[in-house]
């Protein structure tokens, strides 16, 4: 039982670390292009005004 709680907790924390990675690149990458700050959702497109049409 020991072992598959080290087994459960290497998968967890294998997971955080590349999630963490992937967090890094996104946004070292995402200042290199300087298109978007890093803070706004990693790298989303803001979203355009909607138009609205009225029936006439």
């Amino acid at each position: 039982m020991t072992s598959d709680i080290i087994a459960i907790w290497a998968g967890i924390l294998g997971l955080a670390y590349l999630a963490g990675a992937g967090l890094y690149f996104k946004t070292a990458s995402s200042a290199k292009r300087r298109r978007a700050s890093a803070s706004y959702g990693f790298g989303r497109h803001r979203l355009q005004p909607v138009k609205v049409r009225h029936s006439r």
